[in-house]
């Protein structure tokens, strides 16, 4: 017969390995206002323009894509126009802020 300790702690290792790679996956709450200055600090307005739809560069204001994407492309951008943004240059947190603002753009 089995014990009953025996058959939770599977479902108690599960539940703990599901939150830690729901918690990875998730993006840091944003704050538009904070990313507005960090997308201007980062010189990300050269190129997407002030408004992030008015420059030479592809519109992202009001982005279409989720934040994981987001920062894919900040990490290790396809354009070889446009700098890498590695982690010790602009944090996660930085870069959901900036999510955030262009998110805010409708």
């Amino acid at each position: 017969m089995l014990n009953p300790a025996h058959v939770k702690i599977p479902h108690i290792l599960l539940a703990l390995v599901g939150a830690a790679i729901l918690t990875a996956c998730t993006a840091p709450a944003g704050d538009a206002a904070n990313g507005k200055r960090w997308y201007a600090m980062h010189n990300c307005s050269a190129c997407h323009g002030d408004n992030a739809d008015d420059g030479r560069a592809q519109a992202i204001a009001g982005l279409d894509m989720g934040f994981t994407r987001f920062e894919a492309v900040l990490r290790k951008p396809s354009s070889p126009s446009m700098p890498a943004f590695p982690e010790p240059k602009l944090s996660r947190q930085d870069a959901a802020d900036i999510y955030a603002w262009l998110k805010s753009l409708n």
